[in-house]
């Protein structure tokens, strides 16, 4: 916000609002005029008020503002100051008159010509400063419909770095293209891309039918490979396509402020502080110094995960941006990106001072494109959407019907948290409003404190840590009864956030021995596999991945965040328990759909053990999974003969009329002998 002694905003389309400081003819003006450079139209006063430092009038104009035109208010002793575009931009009539459709902006190439395009209608001037070979000019852009600003040049520049000057609200701005698809390290300037050179090409994978069909895996580019890139990754594919997962959820890989990509080093951290959602993280390519080097780097992790039939999801963050002042989306629209409460005030839901106003026509537009845009390039399968509460449901149920048009098997979910913003708590995209998203999926918060225990509190036990009062409640998150449907809870009891899972036990099991603690993770592990919904694992978790207990890592060093292989090796078993489950709940098609659960699942509990069975298996098969976290062996008896299929010890075989299940441990039975 200017801080000047006097300041002039556009509210709406006839509605200004001037603050006049104390400190200025005691803050008080007779007359106020609007100006454009040619006449001088005098402003109605509707009120006036009083306040400790400064006065504000609200004043009308009964003509028509000419949106992007840079006008002036003059107050008295003849004294001017810029009128700034602010919350005219959150009008419905702003959107109806700016809303631009087109697929065109960014940088798009021709057969001869390199076009431009940004949307900007509150900006008086727009040119572009572009640098190609040995050549540097600055071009005006000319105006077009919508606010958009355009420019073509010859001939087909690839590899071109350019900037927008963007004139608005009185000042120059220097931004990169929102619609960018590349960058210099750190975001210094955009580069101009040819998407065809690095478009994956669409492999045949085993559909999902349904989101339980999905076994997710949740990793960072840089804690899951000693050089820390995308390249880096591929040789550890190998492992994960054994493990059995189907889905590789990556931690952001979009553009992020907080590691500087030159000097990666220096300092890590996760990357939830978007900067550019079409552009990759510099730090994860295998040379920055060539910025379409990540492009080839990214494409060849994903086309080589889907040759291994994994997926590849993305985490993403349209909940807020790196820094508000210095924002690409704040510099070239000023107040329209971001919501703001009935006060005029920047909501902080986010707890990062900008919630992102996903209901407005083109930020919900530009989210959408950005979601398309790595599909339809990259054949991205699925998105995870960070602090998924901030945007609204109407953006998400849209965001799904567009890609599902181009990904029949797209995934989508989130965190549903119910988010402090200002938006209706029934527009809110938060797990409580689960039946108005019915293809968004959520991270249930429930499932994971009920069977490991309190996230907030390392000390207090859940279902599998001990805490046998929570039987029941534990029988019902394994029939996935906490949303509208089953398939739309992503069971997990550790993810990036909070302490590890062994971490967790390592404080709340602190009388248990080692060997002790080990068969918990094991037990943690199995009902988020073996439960109805869908199975979420964190990497490493699968062989006790400590962080030293500390809860929120995002940016300590690499030497606490790196997975480390002297684990992965000290705890074969725990892998190999895990890929056996997994291998288990995809071959006998454990998930059921909605239609399905009330008749082929049910569970029982008995001394705080669960007996949990599913029927109607594949494999002609009924599966009776029997969830023991006491300290005493279980005997569970039945008539006639089963098929022992696991118990983490024996060789599958056939059993009849008893089987003693081990203390903290799973036993998996099928009615069916001869599978």
């Amino acid at each position: 916000m200017d801080d000047g002694l006097v300041r002039a905003y556009l509210d709406d389309y006839r509605e200004i609002e001037v603050i006049i400081d104390k400190k200025f003819c005691e803050g008080k003006s007779n007359v106020f005029y609007l100006m454009d450079g040619k006449l001088s139209l005098p402003l109605e006063l509707i009120s006036s008020k009083e306040h400790i430092t400064y006065y504000s009038y609200k004043l009308k104009y009964s003509g028509d503002i000419d949106v992007g035109t840079e006008y002036q208010i003059m107050v008295a002793n003849a004294f001017k100051c810029v009128l700034q575009y602010r919350f005219i931009v959150k009008t419905e009539r702003f959107d109806q008159q700016f809303g631009y459709d087109g697929d065109d902006l960014g940088s798009t190439l021709t057969d001869k010509y390199t076009k431009f395009a940004l949307w900007a209608p509150t900006a008086s001037r727009v040119k572009i400063e572009i640098e190609y070979g040995d050549k540097r000019k600055t071009v005006d852009m000319h105006r077009t419909e919508k606010g958009v600003f355009r420019l073509t040049i010859a001939p087909r520049c690839i590899g071109a770095v350019y900037r927008y000057l963007v004139r608005v609200n009185g000042q120059w701005h220097q931004v990169n293209d929102p619609y960018g698809k590349a960058s210099l390290a750190n975001s210094e300037r955009s580069v101009v891309v040819d998407p065809e050179s690095y478009r994956v090409e669409r492999l045949h994978l085993p559909e999902l039918w349904r989101y339980s069909d999905a076994v997710i895996y949740e990793t960072s580019v840089r804690d899951y490979s000693e050089e820390g890139t995308f390249r880096g990754m591929i040789s550890r594919l190998p492992y994960l396509k054994d493990l059995g997962i189907t889905s590789l959820q990556l931690m952001p890989v979009n553009d992020f402020g907080s590691v500087d990509e030159n000097n990666p080093e220096l300092f890590y951290n996760w990357g939830y502080d978007p900067v550019q959602y079409f552009a990759l993280e510099g730090s994860y390519s295998s040379n920055v110094s060539e910025p379409l080097q990540i492009l080839t780097d990214f494409r060849d992790l994903v086309l080589e995960a889907h040759r291994q039939c994994i997926r590849i999801n993305l985490d993403v963050v349209f909940n807020h941006v790196y820094y508000l002042k210095t924002s690409i989306f704040n510099q070239t629209v000023p107040y329209y990106f971001f919501r703001y409460d009935s006060e005029g005030r920047l909501c902080d839901g986010t707890y990062c001072g900008n919630d992102v106003d996903s209901n407005r026509y083109m930020v919900r537009k530009y989210i959408i494109d950005v979601l398309k845009y790595f599909v339809s390039q990259f054949d991205v399968d699925g998105f995870r959407f960070d602090l998924m509460g901030i945007l609204d449901v109407e953006t998400m149920n849209q965001a799904y019907e567009t890609l599902r048009a181009l990904k029949s098997d797209v995934m989508l979910y989130g965190e549903g948290w119910k988010m402090n913003t200002a938006l209706k708590e029934e527009e809110m995209a938060c797990s409580s409003n689960s039946s108005l998203m019915k293809q968004i999926a959520f991270f249930n918060d429930s499932f994971r404190d009920t069977i490991k225990g309190s996230t907030f509190d390392a000390a207090l036990k859940g279902y599998a840590t001990g805490k046998k009062n929570l039987t029941e409640e534990a029988c019902d998150l394994m029939k996935g009864a906490t949303y509208s449907r089953a398939e739309q809870s992503v069971n997990y009891v550790e993810c990036h956030d909070d302490m590890t899972a062994y971490d967790k036990l390592a404080v709340c099991c602190r009388e248990e021995d080692e060997d002790r603690i080990n068969d918990r993770v094991k037990l943690l592990l199995g009902m988020v596999i073996l439960a109805q919904g869908i199975p979420f694992i964190h990497s490493g978790q699968e062989f006790c991945r400590s962080k030293y207990g500390m809860s929120n890592t995002y940016n300590q060093p690499d030497s606490v965040n790196k997975l480390k292989e002297e684990d992965r090796e000290k705890h074969r078993d725990i892998i190999s328990y895990v890929k056996t489950l997994i291998n288990i709940r995809r071959k006998y098609r454990i998930n059921k759909n909605a239609d399905h659960i009330e008749t082929d699942v049910e569970t029982e509990a008995v001394r705080g053990v669960i007996i949990y069975k599913v029927a109607s298996c594949s494999g002609n098969t009924d599966l009776t999974i029997i969830i023991n976290p006491t300290d005493a062996t279980f005997d569970y008896r039945f008539d006639g003969y089963q098929k022992l299929l696991f118990d983490g010890q024996r060789n599958p075989g056939i059993v009849g009329s008893i089987v003693c299940v081990r203390p903290v441990s799973i036993t998996i039975l099928g009615s069916n002998i001869d599978d």
